[in-house]
């Protein structure tokens, strides 16, 4: 018999997933920093306790520092950051997806993008701190782009130890598709990472 309190690797609801994850790795602390905050909406409602540094490339909100996540000024400042940054690419910037949340030109910029973005994040966590990574696979050029694989192989370069993996499924996605290619994705990922020490961390 199932335990209702069991957490699972799956479900339809972020918060609960973040505040899952929490629960197991980080001793139910919150969130130190989140550098991509935009609107905040992991934190609505307070269902899960706001960091206490929110930074944006473009902040929308008071409180919101305006830095570019590629190249953080801190140095082993926080136990735990969440990363969700923009996962569009090639696609486009007029889309309401890319003009609130942000794109790349190609695929090739979005990946230098995560490099970069691993490197810094990686100089301000701690050691042993936790790096929860938000991303999506998606679709450009006629090709499916299976950025679950791009980002665990990126965080075992960088040292970092792959601690779980939750899906966050979605009931709706739009659906505005001429000629269907490949299998519409409803589905994203939230990686959960430990930091060992890697091509910055000793």
């Amino acid at each position: 018999m199932v335990s209702n309190d069991l957490i699972r690797s799956i479900g339809y609801d972020q918060q609960e997933i973040i505040n899952n994850i929490l629960k197991l790795y980080n001793d139910s602390q919150p969130i130190d920093f989140d550098p991509c905050y935009n609107l905040g909406m992991f934190y609505k409602n307070n269902k899960v306790c706001a960091p206490r540094v929110k930074s944006d490339i473009k902040p929308l909100l008071q409180g919101v520092e305006k830095l570019d996540v590629q190249y953080l000024p801190f140095i082993d400042e926080f136990n735990c950051i969440i990363f969700d940054p923009p996962f569009l690419a090639g696609g486009g910037s007029g889309s309401k997806m890319a003009q609130r949340y942000g794109s790349f030109k190609n695929v090739e910029e979005l990946q230098q993008f995560f490099v970069n973005s691993f490197f810094s994040l990686q100089r301000a966590l701690k050691k042993k701190g936790l790096l929860i990574v938000k991303c999506q696979d998606f679709v450009s050029g006629r090709r499916n782009y299976f950025m679950i694989d791009f980002v665990l192989n990126l965080a075992r370069d960088f040292n970092f130890k792959v601690l779980d993996l939750f899906i966050l499924l979605s009931k709706t996605r739009p659906t505005k598709i001429q000629h269907q290619q490949h299998a519409r994705k409803y589905h994203s990922y939230f990686i959960v990472l430990k930091n060992k020490g890697g091509k910055y961390g000793t």
